[in-house]
């Protein structure tokens, strides 16, 4: 799906659930007890609004979420989920997070298994292991929070994806969820009851693009210089990635410092259609999630061990006709507040493109590409940011500003693998990581 608006999709807002503008924050988990983000998802919802989820006049690569069937009324009632997910920092001692951020009602979870997965919904025998809330098998969430569990021995490497299972007591109510992960976790039946020990996974026969509460895993890693979080759009949330194959452009980020020997996480925070600003948030807009000005504290200071933030955004709110310079003061508000956290600070230019295909794509050349390009230069000329992602450069054709088609999925807007390598290629590590390597001594 696009970035830009998708009329075709239901107009859906929920800026009631996301709150007023944020106070400073301090970046809590900056000294977390050694807790850093291994892995993350922006949470939205509820269920089954997103992106993909309505039929589009272009073919789905993979299966949509689940039918309506096995979640009767939207909501999960007494049945099991099984979602998978890759760490980008491995360790031996790990912690879970569920959010029930978009629910009205109290959610009851109990048990949780983490585990090594084999293949498909099958995880490796004798790998799990159970994830306990303050001592207990159950926890209660209450509508709007995040519950974080206890530490949990469980040694894995870079590299491994992880099955988080658990069971949903009752009826949930509005699932909170991340439609659009391009990768697949898959749902058991309502009624079923706690399936949680399947090591085979028959009991989960619904493969899912979503992924289901689960908001996050966090490693025990006193050692590392902490994680680097990548907020920004579908571009960052990998849409049109082959599902499976982990080539978002933060993984190929994560292949980058794994290569260079440093153990920090990447946590990609990227929601599709998601903007900068409230104002091109309108009443005929694909559902977006929160607009970054709202999600960020949530999203990026909240995190933990963050040392570092990339943002990348702007591209949905030029789509909506949001002036340049509106967009660029919400970039360096997001960068003011994570300076005034102790974070160092990245920001990506917006790169070219050419979705022009009416009625997908809402991108009007004569009146918008003026306005990204001169978001790019205040981009460039705004000192205050730490350093620049130049991802227009690297996926421009040379000496141009329109894009190179080598790099692109057919709809020219959205980077293929070779565009999200590019992308990884274009972030200056320096920036984000502390010496030696890098100079983020905040």
């Amino acid at each position: 799906m696009s970035p830009s608006r998708l009329p075709l999709l239901a107009a859906v807002l929920l800026l009631s659930a996301c709150g007023g503008s944020e106070p400073v924050e301090s970046a809590t988990a900056r000294n977390d007890q050694g807790w850093v983000g291994a892995w993350a998802a922006a949470p939205y919802g509820p269920y089954p609004l997103g992106p993909l989820t309505d039929l589009l006049p272009v073919p789905q690569p993979v299966p949509l979420p689940p039918i309506p069937s096995l979640l009767p009324g939207n909501q999960a009632v007494d049945q099991s989920f099984r979602m998978v997910v890759r760490p980008t920092l491995g360790g031996e001692t790990l912690r879970v997070r569920l959010s029930n951020l978009v629910g009205d009602r109290p959610l009851r979870v109990g048990p949780v298994q983490v585990a090594q997965r084999l293949a498909g919904p099958a995880i490796l025998p004798g790998s799990g292991r159970p994830v306990l809330f303050g001592g207990r098998d159950e926890v209660t969430i209450a509508p709007g929070a995040e519950a974080i569990s206890d530490a949990v021995d469980f040694s894995y490497a870079v590299g491994t994806d992880l099955a988080v299972s658990f069971h949903v007591i009752g009826e949930s109510g509005p699932i909170t969820w991340h439609a659009v992960s391009f990768a697949l976790s898959y749902v058991g039946l309502p009624n079923l009851g706690d399936s949680t020990g399947d090591p085979i996974g028959l009991s989960f026969p619904q493969p899912t693009l979503g992924w289901f509460f689960l908001s996050g895993i966090d490693v025990l890693a006193p050692q590392s210089p902490g994680a680097i979080v990548a907020i920004g759009d579908s571009i960052t949330d990998g849409s049109y990635a082959v599902p499976e194959t982990n080539t978002r452009w933060p993984d190929f980020l994560a292949q980058r410092l794994q290569r260079a020997g440093i153990a920090m996480g990447v946590l990609n925070q990227g929601i599709n259609s998601n903007t900068v600003t409230r104002t091109a948030i309108s009443a005929d807009s694909a559902y977006q999630g929160a607009p970054a000005v709202e999600r960020f504290g949530r999203d990026v200071l909240d995190r933990a061990g963050v040392r570092s933030v990339l943002i990348f955004e702007g591209t949905n709110d030029l789509g909506a006709g949001v002036a340049a310079e509106e967009i660029h003061a919400g970039i360096r508000s997001l960068s003011d507040r994570a300076h005034a956290a102790g974070l160092c600070v990245v920001v990506g230019t917006i790169p070219p493109r050419m979705d022009v295909i009416p009625p997908l794509f809402s991108w009007k050349p004569a009146t918008m590409e003026p306005q990204r390009q001169r978001l790019n230069e205040l981009i460039r000329a705004d000192s205050s940011f730490d350093s620049l992602a130049d991802f227009e450069a690297a996926l421009a054709l040379p000496g141009t500003t329109l894009p190179n088609v080598l790099l692109y999925f057919p709809d020219l807007l959205h980077p293929n693998s070779l565009g999200f390598a590019a992308m990884a290629q274009a972030v200056p590590l320096e920036a984000l990581v502390p010496p030696p390597v890098g100079h983020c001594n905040r």
